[in-house]
């Protein structure tokens, strides 16, 4: 048996030696060259940018290597944009299909998420950009080694938070412009529209979340307008005087904050002297006049006030059509200040209406829009899901056709070793076996979670009908406000397996806080966190919400007014200890018996912290304690440490 298997193995050696080897070129090679490529064709003006790239998908070379092709469709999109924006849709969507299936590449994934984002925002498609602009952004946040040009770096983050202040994500905004910052000083100091843009969105951040300080403010403004000083340039004087009004303005020094607002309305009305179509310096000017007759009214000076209010009455004739419900609704509020300041009773009380009839209309429309929009975000979430289960999918593939080839390759070799063979396949086989009891406990994760989103979505969405069927307005768009933040939080953590506790836990907090405002504040809640680092911990999303949610609806939800939910949290080495208790009645139990009452969410909720231990091996269960007094959920969750 020793002779025949070694004059097998030298038959196959010798046939293996006899055919000519194969070269393979490394992906990482491929690209440099078509970035070498790139670089020799940027600097030549005359040359036919989209045919060169458009003949590169003919290249056998780069026809089998993903990046490669992912870099040539982002080009050939690049060039496009300016032509023709579906097809640089098209081209782009592949670009997108074939870099994502990558764990590598993170320069090029960041330049084809920008270029999506670019391409979404001039289509119109706001939160698509942002969703994009955010992905792009997250890579360089997380990637201190990331091969990519320093500017093209700062252009992404500003995108990201100018997005990102728009959907009053604040903080993350303030963020990614202080990295922006943080950029721009490693390159010469002559970017000044970039560092005036940073400043700029810096201060409407702070501004708009309300957690401004006036020294933080000034040195904004004086960072702008040193930078406006330099450049001369007049849409920077212009944004610097109008952050100027209205820091003024929020001090309440509305006199002191009257000469700016009167030297933007001249930068915009100029602007709209020499553009009468230029959309945004009609838009500019008549929010301009706006803020204008509201600090007139504010000092007494009803004279310049009633002038400025037939000025937008003029512009509004002339450019109805160009103005959004934001800015119609602060003229007309104004104009309602005014009327009132004066005494004109009457006219107060039509301008009111007409505001209350915009807003109706409004409500209407936005409600249509956040569905869609949200419906848009969710689609692209799904997306990124099914390319990583195609992933998965692809990896095991290929694992498979590399133990079949090495499984073909021992059988040709052993064919007379009859017993080791069968040894072989059967540890291939095993092996196999588990795999795919792994994969089927992940698949059952995934599944159990993407039940748990519509769930939670239609419950929150039921409250925000119920506002709007009573016509409480105020309240839905709060209501819809606060909504739209705590559903992109939701999705956010819904793409991974495990996520930050400081996470997971201030989901939580703007969930109570929305299911309070439901409720009419008929009950107050309590959160206990642990004094050590959160951000370090990481637990599975989702689990925690849902016995929050049956302690409102269940437990407080028939109290009058003095409801009290409590949730405690407590590190205990590799498990999370979380006990949820609120003062209901309970489910009609005595003390210590376990309540078997389970809605649809706490189900789910435990099928997966069972399928959690299986997959963790380590402890991951619930216990439910009810009587007349309250009920008590004792949560033990799998963690793991940054």
């Amino acid at each position: 048996m020793n002779r025949a298997f070694v004059i097998i193995f030298l038959l196959l050696l010798a046939s293996c030696q006899s055919k000519p080897k194969k070269e393979n070129v490394a992906p990482q090679d491929l690209l440099k060259k078509l970035e070498s490529i790139n670089d020799s064709i940027e600097q030549n003006q005359q040359i036919d940018k989209l045919g060169l790239w458009t003949n590169q998908l003919k290249q056998k070379e780069f026809s089998e290597s993903s990046p490669c092709l992912a870099f040539i469709n982002y080009n050939i999109a690049k060039n496009l944009a300016k032509v023709s924006t579906d097809s640089a849709k098209y081209h782009i969507n592949i670009a997108l299909e074939l870099i994502e299936r990558e764990k590598e590449f993170n320069a090029l994934k960041f330049t084809i998420f920008n270029g999506a984002g670019m391409i979404a925002e001039s289509e119109g498609k706001f939160y698509q950009a942002v969703y994009y602009f955010n992905k792009s952004a997250a890579i360089i946040m997380n990637d201190d080694l990331l091969q990519s040009k320093p500017l093209a770096k700062v252009i992404c983050l500003l995108n990201a938070a100018q997005g990102n202040n728009r959907i009053h994500q604040y903080q993350k905004a303030v963020q990614q412009n202080q990295l922006a910052l943080k950029f721009l000083k490693k390159l010469p100091n002559n970017h000044y529209k970039y560092y005036f843009r940073a400043y700029s969105q810096l201060f409407t951040s702070y501004v708009e979340s309300r957690s401004y300080n006036a020294d933080s403010l000034r040195l904004y403004l004086k960072e702008l307008r040193t930078i406006s000083s330099k450049t001369h340039d007049s849409i920077q004087l212009r944004f610097t005087n109008e952050h100027t009004g209205n820091y003024y303005s929020l001090l309440n020094q509305y006199g002191t904050a009257i000469p700016y607002y009167k030297l933007v309305k001249g930068y915009d009305k100029q602007s709209l002297l020499a553009n009468p179509q230029k959309t945004s310096a009609a838009k500019n000017t008549y929010t301009t006049i706006a803020n204008l007759i509201d600090l007139y009214v504010q000092t007494k000076q009803f004279s310049e006030a009633a002038q400025l209010i037939n000025e937008a009455d003029e512009l509004e004739k002339q450019y109805a059509d160009w103005f959004s419900f934001y800015e119609k609704a602060l003229n007309k509020q104004a104009k309602a200040h005014y009327y009132f300041a004066i005494g004109n009773v009457d006219e107060a009380r039509k301008t009111t209406d007409k505001l209350s009839e915009l807003k109706d209309n409004n409500l209407k429309n936005s409600g249509i829009q956040a569905t869609e929009e949200m419906a848009t975000i969710y689609q692209l979430q799904a997306k990124d899901r099914s390319i990583n289960t195609l992933n998965r999918t692809i990896d095991y593939t290929t694992q498979r056709l590399e133990k079949n080839k090495l499984l073909l390759f021992i059988i040709g070799l052993l064919a007379l070793l009859a017993v080791s063979w069968a040894l072989l396949l059967y540890f291939i086989q095993k092996q196999r076996k588990q795999k795919q009891e792994r994969e089927k406990i992940l698949l059952q994760q995934q599944l159990l979670r993407t039940q748990m989103e519509p769930h939670f979505i239609f419950n929150t969405l039921s409250a925000l009908q119920s506002f709007i069927r009573f016509d409480d307005k105020e309240k839905s768009i709060k209501y819809l406000s606060q909504f739209s933040k705590l559903l992109r939080s939701s999705l956010e953590l819904s793409r991974q397996n495990y996520v930050p506790l400081n996470e997971e836990l201030e989901a939580i907090e703007n969930y109570l806080s929305l299911q309070q405002m439901r409720f009419e504040y008929t009950f107050d809640y309590e959160i206990t966190k642990p004094e050590t680092d959160t951000s370090t911990i990481l637990i599975p999303p989702m689990l925690i919400q849902p016995f929050v949610e049956n302690a409102i609806i269940h437990g407080i939800g028939h109290r009058p007014n003095d409801g009290k939910i409590s949730l405690e949290i407590r590190p205990n080495e590799n498990q999370l200890l979380v006990k949820i208790t609120d003062n209901g009645n309970g489910f009609g139990k005595t003390v210590n018996e376990k309540v078997s009452h389970q809605s649809l969410s706490g189900t789910i909720a435990k099928e997966r912290l069972e399928i959690l231990a299986k997959e963790s091996k380590m402890n991951a269960n619930v216990d439910i304690v009810s009587n007349n007094q309250g009920t008590c959920v004792l949560l033990i969750l799998p963690i793991k440490n940054l």
